[in-house]
């Protein structure tokens, strides 16, 4: 019974000194998942607002935009889930189109109108142009300071998503509004 009474402070010393370890573990493994997930849901939004470019819809949810690259990018937010918002979405995403025959640099509407193989282009969205949805150094600053990083510094996420632009809608022969 005595020998118990003086090893009573035991346990408490020995989960002090364990718990914080501890607490970095669990930390650091959330901080690493959360990270993960951000990417991942910015590539799922990226994918998703490429999916919507290539319809040539402006309106989106009941709201009509002026463009489509301002649509795209309503899209990007929607599936953003809260991450990108009004504040931040026009300087994070950026929408691009490319001609047929340079994929490595952005067409501008100053290149048009141009012939393309034999096809005359004068529209950015045009049929077989492709579009590209980028969500461009979203920045995430890590919870727990890694070694080597300090605190308040973090990534910079990207993610990008691309597809041919599909025929024009029923009745249409041209794009109902340019990018």
């Amino acid at each position: 019974r005595r020998r118990r009474r003086r090893q009573g402070g035991n346990s408490f010393i020995e989960m002090s000194l364990g718990f914080l370890p501890f607490c970095a573990l669990i930390f650091g493994i959330m901080d690493f998942s959360l990270a993960i997930f951000i990417s991942n849901t910015l590539q799922g939004a990226a994918r998703e607002g490429v999916r919507y470019g290539i319809t040539f819809n402006t309106t989106y949810k009941g709201t009509s935009y002026a463009s489509q690259t301002l649509a795209v990018q309503a899209v990007v937010k929607s599936f953003s889930m809260g991450f990108l918002n009004d504040s931040n979405v026009a300087t994070y995403v950026k929408v691009n189109y490319y001609l047929p025959n340079n994929l490595s640099t952005p067409a501008q509407t100053s290149d048009l109108p141009v012939t393309v193989n034999g096809v005359y282009i004068q529209y950015l969205n045009q049929t077989g142009n492709v579009v590209e949805v980028q969500v461009k150094n979203f920045p995430w600053n890590w919870m727990v300071p890694l070694g080597g990083y300090m605190p308040g510094t973090g990534l910079t996420m990207n993610a990008a998503a691309a597809d041919v632009m599909q025929s024009y809608p029923v009745g249409s022969f041209a794009p109902p509004v340019s990018p």
